[in-house]
């Protein structure tokens, strides 16, 4: 049909292209691709990121009993206050013992808190309180009494002289095994130390397990430089 008139001169718009279903099939897996892509680079969810790395663990310190029981570096386990300074000017106090294979070694540890030298030639006189305040019956022995062989145990006495403000040690060994099932072991809760003979007496709060060898070995008093790390011979 011809048609004439204004309708007649109107433009014809253009028919759109037909996308082949090949190319559009093509386009949809371009698109999916670049999603798929942006995802694995994109950043994790915050309950997936990693952790830091845990720090390392801290060091453990060995035990100071791995190398055998010592005396003349007096540390305690837990710190505890200074000893008075008695009217004599001198100080007193013990360190927890140390223990290897049931022998015990304490160090006891004297200091010149006065104003003027002190002298110490020998053994501290020694007893072994109960709870009560009363003397077990043990034999105390100058030097290591064949406890065990300890180094500067069986050393021969000699004079220390202390200026205000010096120490000077000694060590008690003992072992705590039970040689008799029939005897009940001791143990002692206080330490009576006399410094030297007419010297008054001081006391350190100290637990001795002695088992039931009734056997205590002092040392004589030196100063702290000439003790070692002492270990029990075989």
């Amino acid at each position: 049909m011809t048609t004439s008139g204004p309708e007649a001169d109107r433009p014809t718009a253009p028919a759109a292209p037909r996308r082949s279903p090949l190319r559009h099939r093509a386009a949809l897996a371009t698109t999916a691709g670049l999603l798929g892509l942006l995802t694995a680079c994109g950043t994790k969810p915050a309950s997936e990121s990693v952790a830091a790395p845990a720090p390392p663990p801290a060091p453990v310190a060995p035990d100071r009993l791995q190398d055998g029981p010592r005396y003349g570096d007096l540390t305690t386990a837990t710190p505890t206050a200074p000893p008075t300074c008695s009217p004599a000017g001198v100080s007193v106090r013990g360190e927890e013992p140390s223990a290897a294979m049931g022998l015990r070694v304490m160090t006891l540890e004297l200091v010149n808190c006065g104003k003027k030298t002190y002298t110490l030639n020998g053994y501290p006189a020694i007893r072994v309180l109960d709870e009560d305040g009363k003397a077990l019956d043990i034999r105390v022995s100058h030097g290591s009494a064949g406890i065990a062989t300890l180094d500067n145990f069986d050393a021969a006495p000699r004079p220390v002289t202390l200026r205000p403000g010096e120490k000077a040690v000694a060590g008690l060994a003992w072992r705590n095994t039970v040689t008799d099932a029939t005897t009940p072991a001791v143990t002692g809760s206080q330490v009576e130390v006399t410094p030297a003979t007419g010297r008054p007496a001081h006391t350190v709060a100290e637990m001795l397990d002695l088992g039931n060898t009734g056997k205590l070995g002092v040392s004589p008093w030196s100063a702290p430089e000439e003790t070692s790390s002492t270990s029990p011979s075989p």
